[in-house]
């Protein structure tokens, strides 16, 4: 019990604090000498780390700044693929993909993701630090487990408890950190067991980073309560949370689209950082919030020094494309700290444009700070250690409410998708606990022997027939099958879609979903379980193979059932 909660956190602490540290130096080092000295571009601060004076609106050389993120693409896309390929993309979605397949992370993962974010960040690359120190704490906790021999569950443990601590370290922020260690890896649930060992370690990962780098908060920001507690105020902060959740479904869209793009690239995968750090830099050469980690520009905003509407809102654009072009490429880095910034500045842009258009008198550091946290609650699906940031981020707890009521809105308007892929619904659908739930059972069946005949409809057939089937069945879906081929999928959503009268016109190829999810007869049913889990779906059609489209079956919740009560029985 003391080895769990006690004297392993604070090894896992220290070694991550360590990293952090390290972590921030090589960033600084690569910003002198390729931002600074090369291209002549010195960014701001915030004033958590010193603030700065004096400081280069745009670059010098801006012409440059598309090379130097190229090049420093280049180098991260060879290190990650010849050395450490889970170091490549997002930090944290890694980590998460880690956590819920079980999979070891070395320490020369995390040296390799250090080396190659600080590369990535210090050129310019629009990228954040948080993502990268998360992947390698958990690469630290994942060592010291495999070093102290733990058992599987303390092994996941142990890596959550890492990813908090690089967390905790680099945005100064202990409990979010802590918290963060239990709530990212779902999007509807907790690792309870992650809690306590958590907070030790995210206490010592911050004690250590806060000795080299000081301990006051990120963004320094005068707040007036009187302000945020008016009715208008809180008004104002549904309106908030609801245009985050616009910017967040715009964000996700787009960050994955480029995703695709460059996975169907057909050239060596060491290539697209380059190509993808290129296009990041042109957009960074126009808008320098997009440059590296631009924290420094929202603690402009926070200090009433940028008010430029028009500046504030292509700033934004930027980000999302910078942050998608380098990161969806395969760049290293982290998500976290461009969504901290693209809410910061949707914030600053919604409150300054209803203070100028309707001559309100909202107060724009506290809408650009509330902003920062209900825009990454609505991407990263994790609002309960968004709103303890808040409080570590601005030293005090004035925004709790306003933040409560912004965040809450985002996280739920902003459906499903989550800006890291690798995360699930609840704790059931993790691999990671299925031994837990007594999901084992369901690997060792096959979908074959447990699925039903199909009942299905075709594509000229009307609505109004295939509510019929689905009334008499007491089902919610029918596959569309056109020639012996499945084409299709109605559900009784898409039906009642249709007005009660139109339904015997209404052909149901013109309202069925062609995204189709199917399994095979040899997949396993815990596959099945997990697919239709993740999609909200209580039937799933079965295809003769991977890649056909010949409809052999129909597979259920309720057959899942039947097939773990007949194994257990």
């Amino acid at each position: 019990m003391l080895r769990r909660y006690l004297l392993l956190p604070v090894v896992i602490g220290i070694v991550t604090g360590a990293f952090a540290v390290l972590f921030v130096f090589a960033i600084e080092y690569v910003n002198h000498y390729v931002l600074e000295l090369f291209v002549g571009y010195v960014q701001p601060l915030p004033a958590g780390e010193g603030g700065r004076e004096h400081f280069t609106f745009y670059p010098q050389r801006p012409y440059l700044l598309p090379l130097t993120v190229a090049f420093a693409g280049l180098v991260s896309g060879l290190l990650a693929h010849f050395l450490a390929p889970e170091s490549a993309g997002v930090g944290t979605d890694a980590a998460i993909k880690a956590y819920h397949n079980r999979e070891k992370l070395s320490l020369k993962s995390s040296i390799i993701k250090l080396l190659t974010s600080a590369v990535t960040i210090g050129s310019g690359g629009t990228s954040g630090r948080e993502g990268p120190i998360a992947l390698i704490g958990a690469g630290v906790g994942s060592t010291v487990a495999q070093l102290f021999r733990l058992d599987p569950k303390e092994k996941r443990t142990a890596l959550a408890v890492g990813l908090g601590a690089g967390i905790a370290a680099i945005f100064k922020a202990p409990l979010a950190g802590a918290i963060i260690s239990a709530e990212v890896f779902f999007k509807r649930d907790f690792e309870i067991e992650a809690m306590i060992p958590g907070f030790v370690a995210s206490i010592t990962s911050y004690s250590l980073f806060g000795f080299f780098f000081g301990f006051h908060p990120i963004f320094s920001a005068h707040i007036p309560e009187f302000l945020n507690v008016h009715p208008l105020s809180l008004l104002a902060y549904v309106g908030l949370g609801i245009f985050c959740a616009i910017v967040v479904r715009v964000f996700t869209f787009l960050f994955f689209k480029v995703k695709e793009f460059f996975e169907r690239m057909n050239i060596p995968p060491y290539l697209k950082p380059a190509l993808g750090g290129f296009m990041a830099g042109l957009a960074g050469a126009f808008v320098p919030v997009a440059i590296g980690n631009g924290y420094g520009w929202l603690q402009l905003v926070i200090n009433g020094e940028l008010n430029n509407l028009a500046f504030i809102g292509m700033g934004a654009i930027a980000l999302m494309l910078g942050a998608s072009l380098t990161l969806g490429s395969g760049g290293s880095g982290g998500i976290f700290g461009p969504s901290v910034m693209i809410g910061g500045l949707t914030g600053a842009f919604y409150s300054t444009a209803l203070n100028e258009y309707y001559s309100l008198f909202l107060h724009v550091p506290s809408f650009t700070i509330v902003g920062m946290v209900a825009l990454f609650a609505g991407a990263a699906k994790a609002p309960l250690s968004t709103l303890i940031l808040i409080a570590e981020m601005t030293g005090g707890y004035e925004l709790l409410v306003p933040a409560m009521i912004s965040v809450f809105i985002s996280y739920f308007l902003s459906g499903e998708r989550s800006i890291f892929p690798s995360q699930v619904n609840t704790r059931l659908d993790s691999p990671a606990h299925m031994e837990e739930w007594g999901l084992y059972v369901l690997e060792k069946l096959k979908v074959g022997d447990y699925m039903n005949k199909p009942v299905f409809v075709k594509p000229y057939d009307t609505v109004e027939e295939a509510y019929k089937i689905m009334t008499e069945k007491l089902i919610g879906g029918l596959p569309v099958v056109n020639e012996g081929k499945l084409v299709g999928i109605i559900t009784k959503s898409d039906v009642l879609s249709v007005a009660p009268g139109d339904r015997s016109k209404v052909r149901i190829h013109e309202v069925m979903s062609t995204n189709l999810i199917v399994v095979t007869p040899e997949d396993s049913l815990a596959n099945a379980f997990r697919l239709m889990t993740t999609k909200g779906v209580g039937r799933l059609p079965v295809v003769e193979k991977k890649g056909s489209r010949i409809l052999v079956g129909i597979i259920a919740r309720t057959d899942i059932g039947r097939a773990t009560r007949e194994f257990s029985a």
